[in-house]
């Protein structure tokens, strides 16, 4: 089965694993996008995305799988994950 995972700092994940999403560190974030772990969607703050080097935002964009989905400061007081993931993917993935 494939995961949710959030990555970045416990200020942000912190809201997800209370709903019982994995978080992880964002020095970890190359090795989930690998396609090596099961990772069907990558959840990331913009201000982490922000700090990201070319290479990694370049590749992010060009990914098939996992989706990686960018939260802003925007996001996070709005708009619910859901609408962020069918905006990002025209699918709901919750239902």
């Amino acid at each position: 089965m494939t995961k949710i995972i959030v990555v970045g700092e416990e200020e942000f994940t912190l809201g997800f694993e209370l709903v019982g999403i994995e978080s992880k560190a964002l020095s970890e974030l190359e090795t989930l996008m690998s396609g090596k772990e099961d990772v069907g969607i990558i959840i990331l703050s913009q201000k982490d995305y922000e700090t990201l080097s070319v290479r990694v935002k370049n590749a992010i964009t060009k990914l098939l799988k996992p989706i990686v989905v960018i939260i802003s400061e925007e996001d996070q007081k709005g708009n619910s994950l859901r609408e962020q993931i069918i905006r990002t993917m025209g699918v709901d993935l919750l239902k």
